[in-house]
């Protein structure tokens, strides 16, 4: 198994309850920093594919600015409404003065 490290921020690049875009290779993801922690997901909401860009952030939660589906971003479950179609969520690491997000294959 490979794993592979991309840079996408710099340790206090954002504050709390801040995003970020990101594009991974063509595929759309947001950077957040919320309850001290970096979080890297899916910027499309599984539910419709409404822009989480324009979510709220409610500490490690992001909520879907169309219809209110809610996600946890330390797992990707949907929390409301329970059992919702899951968000794809990505594993970030400090790395040195990095924020990363970690691949696997």
């Amino acid at each position: 198994m490979g794993v592979s490290y991309i840079p996408v921020a710099r340790a206090g690049e954002l504050v709390a309850g801040e995003m970020k875009e990101i594009d991974l290779g063509g595929r759309q993801v947001l950077l957040a920093f919320a309850e001290g922690k970096y979080f890297a997901f899916a910027r499309q909401c599984p539910h419709e594919d409404a822009d989480l860009k324009n979510g709220v952030l409610d500490g490690a939660k992001v909520r879907c600015a169309n219809h209110n589906y809610c996600f946890d971003l330390n797992s990707g479950a949907c929390v409301l409404p329970q059992g919702g179609p899951p968000l794809t969520v990505l594993p970030t690491e400090a790395r040195g003065e990095e924020i990363c997000i970690r691949l696997e294959w």
